[in-house]
């Protein structure tokens, strides 16, 4: 009997401990690719966690380029922001519309320092 009940804790400490490992491991897998589907972040953008990455990439831009931190990092897109993502595609030599498209958002992953992997889930791009 008692080496049953020892038998089965041990399957069971080790399936949790898998279960555990699975999770890990799923979670830094799902880091690498950009979700599909990602709709385009502009002024008024319900995507809050995509806004917020753009904000950080910019400022990380402008920093590099002499130009401080100029704005806001709140997830809220408005006027300063939509200002400072076309200052960031015209220097990025992209189509300086203000709003974040695929094209600008492999751009805003490459300035987004070491929150990348977190702006993937956030971000439209056409790194899949």
């Amino acid at each position: 009997m008692a080496l049953t009940a020892g038998i089965k804790k041990t399957a069971c400490t080790i399936g949790v401990m898998a279960a555990a490992a699975g999770m890990v491991g799923g979670g830094l897998a799902g880091t690498a690719n950009a979700k599909p589907g990602i709709a385009n972040i502009s002024v008024g953008s319900g995507n809050s966690h995509g806004v917020w990455c753009v904000q950080r990439a910019v400022n990380n831009w402008a920093e590099r380029t002499g130009k401080g931190r100029p704005i806001g990092e709140d997830g809220k897109f408005g006027s300063a922001t939509k200002t400072w993502v076309v200052k960031f595609q015209k220097a990025s030599k992209l189509p300086a519309d203000g709003i974040v498209g695929p094209k600008t958002g492999n751009s805003v992953l490459d300035n987004a320092g070491h929150h990348r992997g977190y702006c993937y889930d956030h971000v439209p791009s056409t790194r899949r």
